[in-house]
């Protein structure tokens, strides 16, 4: 059933809960409350109280809703950390499960309270989340985004727009370090790194809504290591002196584990998501 222009906006959240519950299950209602506000002319996406809902917009993204299509990829938004960031079909849509890096990050940085400037590099962008939520909160902080994809760049820079941090950031279209200015890395005190790193086999059995993920942004692989690796010996050959964070994955922690011990890279630390899976790893280079 779709929403008419007769209906109250309890009634049309009582259609998109039921609309949705077979779709997102304990998501519906967080869900609802989004495809409103989006087709309201409240620019708080908590006070829609007293604005009226656009029954064309809302329709529409109930239309594409339904079809299985992500929320995130039908309004190019979603929320991440503190803000909401633009995102779209050639984007890895941000996740809950990345904040954990932000979050580690902010607390290592907000330790070192005597070091005037930090310079970061976000590699593997896509949105530009990480970084932009790290630098956000860091006034000495400065930050590089790397992606392969120049679709995701443009993606990367309206967020940096968007959150005015043009005067703190730099963008590279690169495949990994291939077209980064080498001279740019002694700089740089630590990358975060979301690489992909899902399997080639693996890929196709993912659910309908990843899948609207590009798969650039998914597949690592055969293994799931390709990135990593490629990342690791790279760093590596250059002597790179600062830290490295790494987003994991259960499915690829124990070879992630195998290729740092055969590389001499020391394990600093490693987190767990807020689900307590395998997560994030910080790692530091040989220094001979």
């Amino acid at each position: 059933m779709l929403i008419n222009n007769y209906l109250s906006k309890l009634d049309i959240k009582k259609i998109l809960l039921e609309n949705l519950k077979s779709i997102t299950g304990s998501q519906a209602e967080q869900e609802s409350q989004i495809m409103i506000s989006y087709s309201s002319n409240s620019e708080n996406n908590l006070d829609i109280n007293n604005s009226e809902v656009d029954q064309e917009i809302i329709n529409k993204i109930l239309n594409e809703r339904v079809k299985g299509k992500p929320l995130a990829k039908i309004i190019n938004e979603k929320g991440f950390w503190k803000k909401i960031f633009y995102t779209d079909d050639y984007t890895l849509d941000p996740r809950a499960d990345s904040e954990i890096l932000v979050e580690q990050i902010l607390i290592d940085c907000k330790k070192n309270k005597n070091q005037k400037h930090l310079k970061l590099l976000d590699l593997c962008c896509g949105t530009g989340c990480l970084g932009i939520s790290i630098i956000d909160e860091l006034d000495n902080a400065f930050c590089d985004f790397i992606d392969v994809s120049k679709h995701a760049l443009t993606a990367c820079k309206k967020n940096i727009i968007k959150f005015k941090q043009q005067q703190k950031t730099k963008i590279f279209h690169s495949n990994l370090f291939e077209n980064y200015p080498i001279n740019r890395l002694k700089y740089i005190d630590f990358i975060v790194c979301n690489p992909p790193y899902i399997p080639t086999r693996n890929y196709l059995n993912l659910n309908k809504e990843t899948l609207h993920d590009p798969r650039i942004s998914l597949d690592g692989g055969k293994l799931g290591m390709d990135y990593y690796v490629k990342i690791i010996n790279f760093l590596i050959s250059v002597k790179f002196k600062g830290v490295v964070y790494f987003e994991i994955d259960p499915i690829i922690t124990k070879k992630m584990y195998k290729l740092l011990l055969e590389k001499g890279v020391k394990i600093v630390y490693k987190k767990t998501d807020y689900l307590n899976l395998d997560r994030l790893i910080k790692i530091k280079f040989p220094t001979i």
